[in-house]
Formats: structure tokens, C-alpha cells, sequence
């Protein structure tokens, strides 16, 4: 668990953080055991299939409390995009999904290439119209489906 306040975190935070950070293990990083294995490969699978076309890089984190505070998961989010290294080199094009069930939080970090076609606002609507409605019923894994055909029609 990380040490400090669960507010906004600040330089030495970060440095903290990146000690705390997961390696990737797929596209999809369900630390917080949402899906099941055949769900993961599933998602893996649509989001692979996704980047031989276009070249954008989609990541799903799941995170639990041994991993983050409440208050710094946008934070942590963010830091784990930036750890990842996500995005193609020059373009910027990656996004990571992170998902924390026991938070009650979802956050879409953009890389600054994506940005430029999908600003906040848009990324907003389809984690309240997408993801949402199937999280509120428990239906995680159909959540993700949803938000990330939405995310992927909206890219493209």
C-alpha cells in the first residue's frame, strides 16, 4: 500500500508508485480477478485483432487495494501508462482502461495521439453509456466488451 494521503499525489509519489506498478502480462491485466480465464483471452484476442489494424495500443487494468489508494487511482493509472510504455513511438496512440471494482472507479487514459480524436468529454460518455450500465448489474466482463466496441468504432 502506498504511504502518504490519499489526495493528490506528488513527485516523490510517483517515484514511489513505479516501484508499485505491475509488469504487464497481456492486454488485458485483471489483478483484481473480474474475468475468467477464457474471458481474458477473449478480450485479449479483440484487442490484439484491433492493433493490427490500426496500430493503437488498448491495455484493460483491473486494480485492487494492494495496489493503490482510492484517492490516487487516476494517478496510478496514469503512471502505469507511462511505465507500459504504451502508444507506438511518435504517434502516442495508446489507451489504457483501468477498472477497480472495489474503488467503484473507471478511468481511460488517453495518450496524447488519441486525445487529439477522442477528447475527455467524448471518453466520459462512453464510460457512462458503455461500461457503466453493465457495471452497475455486475457484468464486468460484458462491460468491457461494450465500452471497448464502443472505444474501437469511435477510433476508427
Amino acid at each position: 500500500m502506498l504511504a502518504g494521503s490519499a489526495g493528490a499525489a506528488g513527485m516523490g509519489d510517483a517515484a514511489l508508485l513505479r516501484d508499485t506498478i505491475p509488469r504487464p502480462i497481456g492486454y488485458v491485466n485483471d489483478f483484481e480477478h473480474l474475468f475468467t480465464p477464457v474471458q481474458v483471452d477473449a478480450l485479449d484476442s479483440m484487442i490484439n485483432e484491433y492493433e493490427r489494424r490500426t496500430t493503437i495500443e488498448i491495455a484493460v487494468l483491473t486494480v485492487d487495494t494492494s495496489l493503490t489508494l482510492p484517492g490516487n487511482f487516476d494517478f496510478f493509472t496514469q503512471q502505469t501508462m507511462s511505465a507500459w510504455g504504451m502508444g507506438k513511438k511518435g504517434r502516442n496512440n495508446g489507451v489504457l482502461i483501468g477498472i477497480s471494482r472495489s474503488f467503484r472507479k473507471i478511468r481511460i487514459q488517453n495518450g496524447a495521439g488519441i486525445e487529439k480524436i477522442l477528447p475527455n468529454a467524448d471518453t466520459k460518455k462512453i464510460i457512462d453509456e458503455a461500461f457503466i450500465p453493465y457495471f452497475r448489474k455486475g457484468q464486468y466482463y460484458e462491460g468491457v466488451v461494450s465500452g471497448l466496441r464502443t472505444l474501437m468504432q469511435r477510433l476508427e
